[in-house]
């Protein structure tokens, strides 16, 4: 099985940030470390003992690039995160293990970006049957939540969206749990028990943690809880400073010992719910005990020979991602070039009518219905191509409605593969940073900001007591041959689908390695009058583009942003 290991992995964290708006900077462009390949063909038996404190400065070597192994690949946004998911596999675990280890560390290290509290989902590759698998853990909106209630709340960024009102009920811990039930092979005792470890012992914080908190700090201060989990002695962390959260460790022992029981019914649930109620929310236990998450069959389409899988409905981005591609494989897009006003101004009109699309009539399958089959079907794609999609100026905005809907570009996306060639790609997410900033007692985590995903304008994205909030994320894999080829995604809201095109078009059509397709410049467009493109992108290029009719919106590359000075997380065992 070790052919499958010396295709494609990637982690696309850092890329979509080029266009998160940062203040303009000159760029500052990284050196990039050869990746380190340790290869171990006997895993250890049994797990090594406590360690304690783990410093950032022990796992340099894992922040590598273009990382290539044989025995497992692992890519996160942190790499106390990627080392338990290593462990994991060195202990004999499979690469599901290892994303459900992933998924509760990222929730401890890096609590701005996903966490119990929150949603997400997940898509598998297992290589025993070469079937996919794609589970959606999305939040569900509290029984009581109707839509003149919803439309009734203020959506300023400093009101409803920083109280319970904020809230869906989270699906990660079920979905996670029903994930390692599924697919994996170790107990979750076993699995948390290295996240437990590393909430009591602590973990060095990182520089991009201290960052983010700092720039959050009002919201962490505005609940006495919140202030307690995350901030230190009231103040923000510094740089070099340990973190413990002894009430995460505590909740993942009950979860340990009780499973998805212990987190959905019991002090755990009642907790979250008081939270919720106590700052204006609606969701009750029952709303709790009532959240299922949903195995669901994941869409797909052919790209010149490769199989590109990804998230279904009521992921819209999924739809989104394979609707543009089908467009752009109408063209020659080898033949166009990288980044050529050509190239760039096609995948603009495909991202425009794709928008368009899932903006319109793309919704929670469970309550409405949804045409996948057509919007996904080469012959639509054909129709786009020939009688919309313009060469030579922008088409009109494809838009029916006010674009209302508010969906953070603050997630976290990691991909694994096993020695097996068995493949994860998980992208979760509380929203905004810190989700609604509500944090339950005793729990350790802050609860998600998705309630306002929902539309005041959409039909199929109005708010119904238990539907899901449609969303962008869209984790995919590609396959050749039936064998496995890339697992890609990424964080970043609506830039999603353009992202993750982007990146398929530069490695199956311009034949580029994971790396060079991640950092070349990008575009962004999301059905608006603005082309976003960034600012390394040729300026002969880009005027074109302007004397073609667009108004371009400049941003800076991913080198240039704050968020993203930090290197990947992957190992390569």
């Amino acid at each position: 099985m070790k052919k499958h290991l010396s295709l494609l992995l990637v982690f696309v964290l850092a890329m979509t940030m080029a266009f998160t708006g940062c203040q303009p900077t000159a760029p500052e462009v990284e050196k990039v470390e050869e990746p380190i390949v340790v290869t171990e063909e006997a895993p250890p038996a049994e797990p090594s003992e406590p360690q304690g404190i783990i410093l950032a400065d022990e796992l340099k070597d894992l922040s590598v690039r273009d990382a290539k192994g044989m025995n497992g690949v692992i890519a996160s946004a942190n790499p106390y995160a990627t080392k338990i998911g290593m462990d994991i596999m060195k202990q004999g675990g499979n690469a599901i293990d290892a994303a459900v280890a992933i998924s509760f560390t990222l929730g401890l290290v890096e609590p701005n970006a996903s966490g119990p509290g929150g949603y997400g989902t997940m898509l598998i590759h297992d290589a025993e049957t070469g079937k996919q698998a794609y589970l959606d853990y999305m939040g569900t909106a509290p029984a009581a939540l109707t839509q003149e209630i919803y439309e009734s709340y203020d959506r300023a960024y400093t009101a409803d969206r920083i109280t319970g009102k904020a809230a869906l009920v989270p699906g990660a811990v079920d979905g996670w749990l029903k994930a390692l039930d599924e697919y994996g092979t170790m107990s979750i005792d076993q699995i948390l028990a290295p996240v437990i470890e590393l909430s009591e012992n602590g973990y060095e914080i990182s520089p991009h943690m201290v960052d983010v908190m700092m720039d959050n700090y009002e919201k962490l201060s505005t609940y006495e809880e919140t202030a307690k989990v995350f901030l230190n002695d009231g103040l923000p962390y510094e740089k070099g400073e340990i973190v413990v959260n002894k009430d995460y460790a505590d909740m993942l022992r009950v979860i340990a010992n009780q499973g998805s029981d212990g987190f959905y019914t019991g002090d755990i649930a009642q907790s979250i719910v008081d939270a919720v109620q106590e700052t204006g929310g609606l969701m009750t236990k029952d709303d709790m005990a009532n959240y299922k998450s949903v195995w669901r069959e994941p869409i797909r389409t052919d790209y010149r020979g490769y199989e590109v899988i990804t998230a279904a409905p009521p992921s819209a981005g999924g739809v989104a991602l394979l609707e543009a591609l089908n467009v752009l494989e109408q063209a020659d897009m080898k033949a166009l070039g990288p980044n050529s006003v050509e190239s760039l101004q096609l995948m603009e009109e495909a991202l425009k009518y794709a928008h368009a699309d899932r903006y319109n009539l793309v919704g929670d399958p469970d309550y409405v219905t949804v045409n996948t089959e057509g919007l996904l079907s080469k012959e639509y794609a054909k129709f786009l191509y020939e009688q919309k999609v313009q060469m030579d100026a922008p088409s009109p905005d494809q838009k029916t409605a006010i674009f209302d809907e508010f969906e953070s570009a603050h997630t976290t996306h990691f991909s694994v593969m096993d020695k097996a060639g068995n493949m994860v790609s998980t992208t979760n997410t509380i929203s905004l940073y810190f989700g609604c900033g509500v944090v339950p007692k005793n729990t350790g985590f802050a609860l998600n900001s998705a309630t306002f995903n929902f539309s005041t304008s959409y039909d199929v994205n109005k708010v119904k007591g238990g539907n899901r909030a449609r969303s962008t994320i869209s984790p995919t894999v590609v396959l050749k041959d039936g064998q496995t080829y890339m697992a890609v995604g990424t964080p970043g809201g609506s830039r999603i689908p353009g992202t993750i095109m982007q990146v398929i078009v530069n490695v199956i059509d311009h034949g580029m390695g994971m790396q060079e397709a991640v950092e070349l410049p990008r575009m962004h467009q999301l059905n608006k009058k603005s082309l976003y493109v960034e600012s390394s992108i040729a300026e002969e290029t880009r005027t074109k583009l302007e004397e073609m009719g667009h108004k371009l919106s400049v941003k800076y590359n991913v080198h240039a942003c704050q968020d993203t000075k930090f290197k990947f997380s992957s190992y390569e065992l």
